[in-house]
């Protein structure tokens, strides 16, 4: 891949819909991971249209380098880069830090943003994509980060037999400790937090990832599915969290397992 084409600068709109809105990304950076540079850039001007600051990593390598010597407030990472992966990435990333991560994947490629989600992603971009759908997306992600760190509210909440610790962001549950990616800890609490009372979808999409529109359910349910694989026995039966039929999700209290069920 021919790196140093040469692409005509295009200057940033700060004009019309965004016009007299506060941006997002104001006095925050983003480290923008794409191996394909029309992608890159295209990435790298639509951020700077919302106000961040764009640091730019060509591969899996690139970027963790860059990771370990800035701080930064967004990470973006591209599901198919040499070297390392998005997924590789991504996973060292969620290690050493609970900073925002929305994944770049192809529009055919389902599957990736169910393992984006496994490794701690906290959303992500289908391309091509266009800019309503990015800053959606990223209002959503910082709106949600903003949220969480200025609300730490407990340090141990117990319903039933589940304990959250706050600080560590993991679950114990009936004496098991569970370690959960940021949604997972986020949606589990929340759940709880209504337990035994059905919590829509749309409200989980507010409250849970940041969205004021409701136009990602499918976000909520491939988060619901990881999170049964970790806090439930059968997670192909779940007892804690239970689908609502029509409404959405609900946290039991007291779940039934099967074998005390007569």
């Amino acid at each position: 891949m021919v790196e140093q084409a040469n692409l005509p600068s295009t200057p940033v709109d700060r004009s019309g819909d965004l016009a007299g809105r506060i941006l997002p990304g104001r006095d925050l950076s983003v480290l923008i991971a794409e191996d394909e540079l029309v992608m890159r850039r295209l990435l790298k001007q639509s951020m700077e249209r919302l106000g961040f600051t764009v640091v730019e990593a060509i591969d899996g390598d690139d970027a963790l380098q860059k990771f370990s010597n800035q701080r930064f407030n967004l990470i973006m990472l591209d599901v198919l880069m040499p070297k390392r992966n998005g997924f590789e990435v991504c996973q060292e990333i969620r290690h050493r830090s609970d900073v925002p991560i929305v994944m770049i994947t192809a529009l055919n490629r389902p599957e990736d943003i169910i393992q984006g989600l496994e490794f701690g992603a906290d959303n992500y971009i289908t391309k091509p994509f266009n800019f309503k759908e990015l800053e959606a997306r990223i209002y959503a992600v910082i709106r949600r980060s903003t949220h969480l760190s200025n609300h730490r509210s407990f340090d141990v909440a117990e319903i039933g037999d589940l304990r959250l610790f706050n600080a560590t962001q993991e679950a114990e549950i009936a004496g098991r400790r569970v370690t959960l990616t940021p949604i997972e800890f986020a949606l589990l609490r929340h759940l709880a937090s209504q337990a035994d009372r059905p919590v829509s979808k749309e409200e989980l999409l507010q409250e849970v990832w940041g969205y004021m529109d409701t136009n990602s359910p499918n976000l909520v349910e491939l988060a619901v599915r990881r999170l049964r694989t970790k806090i439930e026995i059968d997670s192909a039966n779940p007892t804690r969290v239970v689908t609502v039929r029509g409404v959405g999700y609900k946290y039991c209290s007291s779940p039934v397992h099967s074998h005390q069920r007569t």
